[in-house]
């Protein structure tokens, strides 16, 4: 699959598993997980942590919340 320039982030398994890893595209570095809770929500857990920080309804709001901590989290570094 070919990466749109403008995302920042790509969550790995998609579609395939109910979870996986969430990337920064620009370091590669695994920013957390990615998890589908009962088939309906999308949770992000950053790597390191045990809860999730993001609890989202739909997958497009899960990426923003994401994208938007992980460039918060840039500009504080």
């Amino acid at each position: 699959m070919q990466v749109p320039k403008h995302w920042k982030i790509f969550l790995e398994e998609l579609g395939e598993f109910g979870t996986g890893d969430v990337i920064a595209l620009e370091t590669g570095e695994v920013l957390g997980k990615w998890s589908l809770i009962d088939d309906v929500y999308y949770a992000f857990t950053p790597e390191g942590a045990e809860k999730y920080i993001f609890f989202e309804p739909f997958f497009g709001m899960l990426c923003l919340a994401v994208r938007e901590w992980y460039e918060s989290k840039a500009v504080d570094h």
